[in-house]
């Protein structure tokens, strides 16, 4: 009883002490730290809207300030200057695409190829991240480091992410192990958006039949791509048979 005692006193010494310090009272470190995030992502996204409508060389860091108010000590403290809020800009853009990739192992092999593509392309295929990949194309010789974070966070995550997944499923047996998986990851992503990429930044491509296009894409991908590459026992499920007839539509 003695023990239990003095260990009672000591967890309450501990927590009174927790309590008293700044980062553990209400309002303290995390507090500071959540409204610091939410303030600098809050920075970012305004100042992505500028440079998105304007460009890079003709928004100012003043223009930014009157968007998200503040001062220029805000904007330095938290990013040193305005290509390091580019470049912020940047790593947020392509966050917003890979985070939405859905690579859940639930449903058939062609399910879930079907899903993990639906939600790549119709996200990066968004009038906003087109714009966003026309204006880091126009500046990237100005712009070498951010073009080269572009490719790095944007295309790279996303082979990253394809490639986990086919391994994965190389390790199950229900895609074949005889190619490497990043090969097939790049080979996937650009049947996936490789003609449509290119339509839309060059404006051949209207919003009117964005959504047609794109699941008549995903269908045509999904099936050349696991014809060639899942193996006889997951093939069962059609999704091979339908190339055919699914190319037809397209045409």
């Amino acid at each position: 009883m003695k023990f239990l005692g003095i260990a009672w006193a000591m967890e309450s010494l501990k927590k009174s002490a927790t309590s008293s310090s700044p980062t553990g009272a209400p309002g303290g470190g995390a507090g500071r730290s959540k409204r610091t995030a939410v303030k600098r992502e809050k920075i970012v996204r305004s100042a992505a809207k500028l440079f998105l409508e304007r460009g890079y060389e003709s928004v100012s860091i003043n223009e930014i300030i009157a968007e998200v108010g503040g001062s220029k000590e805000t904007i330095y403290s938290n990013f040193g200057n305005k290509a390091k809020l580019f470049e912020a800009v940047v790593e947020q853009l392509c966050a917003d695409v890979t985070i939405r990739i859905d690579t859940r192992p639930v449903g058939s092999l062609e399910e879930q190829a079907t899903r993990i593509a639906h939600s790549f392309v119709s996200t990066v295929l968004t009038p906003q991240i087109i714009s966003f990949h026309r204006l880091v194309t126009s500046i990237g010789r100005e712009f070498p480091a951010a073009g080269r974070l572009f490719y790095q966070t944007g295309p790279e995550t996303v082979y990253r992410i394809f490639a986990e997944w086919i391994a994965q499923h190389q390790k199950s047996g229900t895609i074949r192990a005889d190619q490497d998986a990043r090969h097939l990851a790049i080979l996937f992503h650009d049947m996936l958006i490789g003609e449509q990429i290119l339509s839309w930044l060059t404006s051949a491509s209207t919003q009117k039949d964005r959504a047609r296009r794109i699941n008549k894409t995903v269908e045509l991908a999904v099936s050349v791509f696991l014809g060639g590459c899942a193996t006889g026992a997951s093939k069962k499920g059609g999704g091979a048979r339908r190339v055919s007839a699914r190319s037809n539509t397209l045409r």
